[in-house]
């Protein structure tokens, strides 16, 4: 833009109503990449670690061995697309107002591999924005920046395989209270009746009841996480000296129960 003879830059931020984030490994694709344990002076390979409870869990002698992550880098060929979020990733790609992005606990350098993966599945990956965070406990800090960044003003929607990053996820609740988020938690197994009855109570996202392998809400991780979240930090806010007493009720952020 010229004005006066001078040009003058506009910075325009795009806002979207909608954020649906989906995980990588075991929610958009069943995959078979493992984090290598190598021996230090020889590179052997001593162990493989194929998840991230694994990885949590492994102890490392940091002077004998280091992890390999460079299988992540790419995605195998032999890599089997899990068709129920798959297909969802693709309607919501559709929706004017909706940002879709992957947020993955891969390094950042496996994002052209993840876009070439869901291309090949048919996505436009022109509308999905890829990104690695180097680690699972590092994804929570990650959404918020993209929360900011993309300017999200409605709703949050998390796709993801692992409880315990939902469980960490949910601190973004007490940060951003004027969102509302939801929970899904993508299944590798078989529904039972009970999980398939809580999943066909809900039509989502286009109106047919959803039969996908889904524990939707996860009423057994949120409501004490919540509470507890609510009630972090000093009590010190008042009005005409009078202090507030923090609500304990379900918030507009807080995924529905039951």
């Amino acid at each position: 833009m010229v004005q006066d003879g001078k040009m003058k830059i506009i910075k325009i931020k795009s806002s979207w109503k909608k954020l649906v984030v989906f995980d990588f490994d075991k929610t958009l694709a069943d995959t078979e990449e493992s984090v290598l344990v190598r021996d230090s002076k020889s590179d052997r390979i001593v162990d493989h670690l194929k998840s991230q409870a694994e990885l949590d869990s492994y102890i490392l002698n940091p002077d004998k061995h280091y992890y390999d992550f460079t299988e992540f880098n790419s995605v195998s060929k032999f890599a089997e697309p899990i068709k129920q979020t798959i297909d969802l990733m693709k309607r919501f790609t559709l929706e004017e107002e909706t940002k879709v992005i992957v947020l993955t606990a891969r390094h950042n350098e496996s994002r052209h591999a993840i876009s070439d993966f869901l291309s090949d599945q048919g996505v436009d990956v022109g509308k999905v924005y890829v990104r690695g965070t180097s680690g699972a406990k590092l994804k929570t800090g990650h959404l918020q920046n993209l929360l900011n960044r993309f300017n999200i003003t409605e709703s949050v929607i998390i796709f993801e395989d692992s409880v315990e990053n939902i469980r960490r996820y949910i601190a973004l609740e007490y940060e951003s209270p004027d969102l509302a988020f939801e929970y899904i938690q993508v299944m590798a197994k078989n529904l039972s009746d009970e999980e398939l009855s809580e999943v066909t109570k809900f039509k989502y996202p286009t109106g047919e009841t959803g039969t996908e392998e889904y524990q939707r809400k996860l009423k057994k991780v949120h409501p004490a996480m919540k509470r507890r979240l609510i009630g972090l930090g000093g009590n010190n806010y008042s009005t005409s000296g009078v202090k507030k007493v923090k609500d304990f009720k379900r918030s507009k952020s807080a995924p529905p129960i039951g």
